[in-house]
């Protein structure tokens, strides 16, 4: 067995992997975790792995040398250009993995190129329930994000022409920019998470642009929720690229972590 840990800013993520086989996936919040301390609350005997390999921004932090294990330190860039390129069964790719920022990845024949980042992510948009909304339950907030309407908060295009060049009237010209008293929380919960999404998606686009790629690979806890999926079919619809979110996707990374080590044998 080997075992792959992505230890982020605020997460830490972890897979375990019998060959070809994901036999366990685990996320939680929290930074700096008890890595010793998760992994015997799952049931992984950390000594008996074949492997175990780390990565992320708190890498470091993993407290395994204190069991007498000296763990496969992968680059982070790597684990998430080899996780989503496994997970998803695609090659030529940019990887939008969204974590409490994002990081876009170019991912292409077994190289895998840090392109660049922001730090709009998760992060930024539970920070922002929070604060205007006053939700710090992310499940809550996605049920509000698809029951608002955007068109309350934002203004399109066709608030000020019916179309210009090639762009439709519906596409966002300003997030949050409507002064409507009458909006309501959903109605704000919608343009927050359409903000998150649509930086995450226009800069997911320019890579492609700039890579040749016609594909890009969402990977990260909130990208398999409802609000990023009916956002990001949006990008589908009006530039035409193919926006996939695979199974696994919050520990998409972890896995790829441990992908590293075994295609490293």
């Amino acid at each position: 067995m080997i075992i792959g840990i992505d230890l982020g800013a605020s997460a830490v993520k972890l897979a375990a992997l019998e060959g070809d086989e994901i036999v366990l996936t685990h996320y939680e919040h929290g930074r700096g975790a008890d890595v010793p301390a998760l992994c015997e609350r799952l049931g992984l005997d950390l000594r008996s792995a074949e492997a175990v390999a780390v990565s992320g921004l708190s890498a470091r932090r993993a407290g395994l040398e204190a069991l007498g294990i000296t763990p496969v330190n992968v680059p982070e860039a790597e684990a998430i250009g080899r996780g989503a390129t496994w997970l998803s069964g695609r090659d030529d790719i940019i990887v939008a993995s969204i974590g409490t920022g994002t990081a876009f990845v170019h991912a292409k024949g077994g190289q895998f190129t840090h392109l660049c980042g922001t730090g709009v992510g998760a992060g930024t948009l539970t920070g922002l329930a929070e604060r205007v909304l006053g939700i710090t339950d992310m499940r809550e907030f996605d049920r509000m994000a698809m029951a608002g309407n955007t068109n309350h908060v934002d203004l399109t295009i066709g608030d000020f022409v019916e179309m210009h060049g090639i762009l439709a009237a519906d596409l966002t010209a300003s997030n949050l920019a409507r002064r409507n008293a009458e909006a309501t929380d959903s109605d704000w919960a919608a343009g927050l998470a359409t903000l998150i999404f649509q930086v995450i998606g226009t800069m997911s686009l320019l890579a492609c642009r700039g890579c040749g790629a016609k594909s890009v690979v969402v990977t990260g806890a909130i990208a398999d929720t409802a609000p990023s999926r009916a956002n990001f079919a949006r990008f589908v619809d009006g530039y035409g690229l193919d926006y996939f979110v695979p199974e696994h996707s919050a520990c998409a990374t972890a896995i790829g972590t441990a992908r590293c080590v075994r295609c490293a044998e």
